[in-house]
């Protein structure tokens, strides 16, 4: 069952316009796979055939050349009959025990060159459209000799021919007489249930003794309750049975099988075939004594079988499972609605036969942020009624309705999910599986949520009353190429402020590239896509931003903000239906993509009224002194380690030519360096014939002279801690008298002596 957006369907249909011959591939194959010991032999009666057949075998002309190699692996080649004889017959014959058997169907002029004692090399001419079965193709009987344990493979290399090439496995070679198997462990409840195909298989054709007893014994604290035999050939189902005194004697962990193929009827029977015995046994356990969780095994041993121990159970209480499958998780884009974006595939399972109560209400719920698009439903096994889903208001949860399970075998059903994502919501994308049906919430992570894009940029201080304050550059940077769709704008906005005239906006990295920057009439820095990036994620630089700055602007931070430009509201789409969403309009915004207006109502959609998205916190920090206060306050953090080559204003990196020092017990700060950093309007001078420094900073004028120990605050004398001395044509003072000639009181001054750092501000 598919629940899509109507938008796919466009998809479906270009692909179902697709020739099938685009599709074509090879349908090489292997008849069977077959079961034998070590240095046992695969003869004309028993081997595997390998099949090649592809179109372009079948476009080949009849009597074309061709030749190839077979190379195996856990086995050698046997084809030499009675005679021993390297040569096949041209014909693509060899001599079996006296008669003549195939070897190579479907060439003429066979000649077959032994590379190795596995590997061959196979030439002729294509026989044509009579050559297997009526079509045009090749058939290769494996006689062989199976020498090593494991996968007896065949690998074709194609030479310079038209083959295709692959590897085929064709048999399994194993110890003993007999390999013992089972499909895979079974949950079992304290109840009990069935463990099904367990299989014991003759390693090749009268391996087993023609008498003989099998012995089963499950872990401590399980039980048989039933054994059911199945036999192949079935007519010899007759020939093995429970052991006498095992019939009707059940609750122990052990039991014994004899089989006995004495009589004539079973020789014959099972000449050149191999006998396969499959079990179904009904076990259960003492809940008193076996944990949920542990594992039972089952030991097979007996006359000509290599003991053998499996893990054939999982000792289960009542319950539904709900697991993700175990990959990549695949990532969706803030702000996006892209119904191709399938979630992982989540399975719901139970258990226990009867876990789910269908008949109770059983949830989906996704993350605020997150919501439903459409749902795929798929190999649902024992679900007797594929039922729907309603949808709350929020988009994000979904309620089962009308579903129906098989009361008599476990139920299991799989989903994957198309969602639409808040502008805002990044990180991990849960489902989560809740609701009276089941016994507790279970929660699933089926993808992950990445910004499209990422913003970094400057912190700045801005004094009111200026004209065209100078802000932090701004970078842009794309998630991946292509997230940026040609056509479709973005925007940045500073929270309360406006951009002034149009800074320089250029790409740095990558092939995208823009048009229509602009400063619009509320602002806002917007840009459109006129073609977007290919080969990498573009990168774009945004510089000289300014500002224009009203005397009545309240002080504090702004932050810088990715705004949505569509104005688009909820009519744009229908609700939800209970299959799916249909888009009237598709948004021309690159980041807001599943935005609509905040004062529209988006119950029952894939929208969010989500208008905006803040990058930086404090990206300007409006000061208020102006120009007529005195511009002699700042409120910039200005962070100096002794030693470094740079220091701090906020979090701009200044890079220092001379770095701070200790002189004396005093932390030294170089003063041009220091004031500059703090204030962009304050003015230092140096006057070489009296070596004297003069700060201007608003109202403030301070004077200092190299080697004197007192410096002069708007006339005023104020003793220093130490003199101001120069270090490499640079003038250094103590770091308390920098603050005290800024205008910074003692709790604005701070030394940490572990680190060596000073801070100011």
């Amino acid at each position: 069952m598919k629940k899509k957006l109507a938008l796919l369907l466009a998809a479906v249909m270009a692909v179902g316009m697709v020739p099938m011959t685009a599709f074509a591939a090879s349908t090489n194959r292997i008849s069977n796979v077959v079961t034998g010991a070590e240095d046992s032999d695969l003869t004309s009666s028993t081997a595997p055939t390998l099949t090649i057949y592809d179109d372009d075998i079948e476009e080949m002309t009849s009597g074309a050349p061709i030749a190839f190699e077979l190379d195996l692996t856990n086995a050698e080649w046997n084809y030499y009959g009675d005679t021993g004889a390297e040569a096949v017959a041209t014909d693509g014959t060899v001599t079996e025990n006296g008669s003549i058997v195939p070897f190579v169907e479907g060439l003429d002029n066979v000649i077959v060159t032994k590379l190795s004692d596995r590997s061959i090399v196979v030439e002729g001419k294509i026989k044509g459209d009579n050559g297997i079965g009526g079509v045009q193709g090749i058939r290769v009987y494996m006689l062989t000799n199976l020498t090593d344990n494991g996968d007896a493979n065949v690998t074709i290399d194609p030479l310079q021919s038209e083959v295709t090439s692959g590897t085929y496995k064709f048999a399994t070679v194993a110890d003993g007489d007999a390999t013992v198997t089972v499909e895979k462990k079974k949950n079992v409840p304290e109840n009990g249930a069935t463990l099904e195909n367990i299989v014991i298989r003759e390693t090749s054709a009268g391996s087993l003794d023609d008498k003989g007893t099998i012995k089963l014994k499950l872990s401590n604290d399980w039980a048989f309750r039933s054994l059911d035999i199945t036999t192949y050939p079935t007519s010899l189902s007759g020939n093995v049975v429970l052991a006498a005194g095992d019939d009707g004697d059940y609750g122990n962990e052990d039991i014994e099988i004899a089989y006995d193929f004495t009589s004539d009827a079973a020789k014959a029977a099972r000449a050149n075939t191999s006998i396969i015995i499959t079990l179904a046994a009904t076990v259960d356990y003492d809940d008193d004594e076996v944990e949920p969780g542990e594992i039972c095994e089952m030991t097979v041993s007996g006359d000509g079988i290599s003991k053998t121990t499996l893990e054939v159970a999982t000792a289960v209480t009542y319950g539904v499972t709900w697991e993700a499958e175990d990959k990549t998780l695949p990532v969706f884009y803030s702000g996006s609605m892209d119904e191709d974006v399938d979630s992982l595939e989540v399975t719901m399972e139970e258990t226990v036969k009867a876990s789910w109560l269908d008949n109770r209400k059983t949830k989906i719920v996704f993350p605020e942020g997150v919501r439903v698009l459409g749902v795929d439903i798929s190999d649902d096994d024992n679900i007797t009624t594929v039922g729907d889903f309603t949808i709350n208001e929020d988009g994000n949860e979904l309620t089962f309705n009308g579903w129906e399970t098989d009361k008599t075998d476990t139920a299991e059903v799989h989903f994957t999910f198309q969602l639409s994502i808040a502008p805002d919501f990044t990180g991990d994308i849960t489902a989560t599986l809740t609701g009276k049906g089941v016994d507790e919430e279970i929660t699933a992570v089926v993808g992950t949520a990445v910004a499209p894009v990422t913003v970094e940029a400057e912190k700045t201080d801005a004094i009111i009353d200026y004209r065209h304050t100078a802000i932090g550059d701004i970078t842009i940077t794309e998630a991946e190429a292509g997230v940026l769709e040609k056509g479709k704008t973005f925007a940045l906005q500073i929270e309360n402020l406006a951009f002034d005239d149009d800074p320089t906006v250029e790409v740095v990295s990558g092939d995208l590239k823009l048009k229509n920057v602009e400063v619009d009439d509320d602002g806002n820095l917007r840009m459109t896509v006129d073609s977007e990036s290919a080969k990498e994620p573009a990168v774009i630089k945004v510089t000289n931003c300014e500002l224009y700055m009203e005397r009545n602007i309240p002080a504090g931070e702004y932050a810088l903000k990715l705004v949505s430009t569509d104005n688009r509201d909820a009519s744009d789409v229908s609700a939800w239906d209970g299959e799916n969403f249909t888009i009237n309009e598709e948004s021309s915004d690159a980041i807001f993509e599943n935005s609509i207006k905040s004062d529209a109502d988006n119950d029952d959609t894939p929208y969010f009224d989500k208008r905006s998205v803040t990058i930086l916190d404090g990206y300007v920090n409006v000061v208020t002194s102006g120009r007529d206060q005195g511009d002699n306050t700042f409120t910039t953090t200005l962070t100096v380690t002794i030693g470094a080559t740079e220091m701090y204003a906020n979090d701009k990196a200044i890079a220092l030519d001379v770095p701070a020092y200790i002189s004396n017990g005093y932390t030294m700060l170089p003063v041009r360096a220091v004031t500059e950093a703090l204030s962009d309007s304050a003015i230092v001078r140096w006057d070489d014939p009296t070596h004297t420094v003069t700060i201007t900073f608003g109202d403030r004028v301070i004077n200092m002279v190299v080697g004197s120990s007192v410096m002069v605050i708007n006339g005023v004398e104020v003793p220093m801690q130490a003199q101001c001395e120069i270090t490499d044509s640079r003038a250094f003072i103590p770091l308390r008298d920098m603050g005290y000639a800024l205008g910074l009181n003692d709790s604005k001054i701070n030394w940490d002596d572990a680190t060596k750092t000073a801070t100011l501000n």
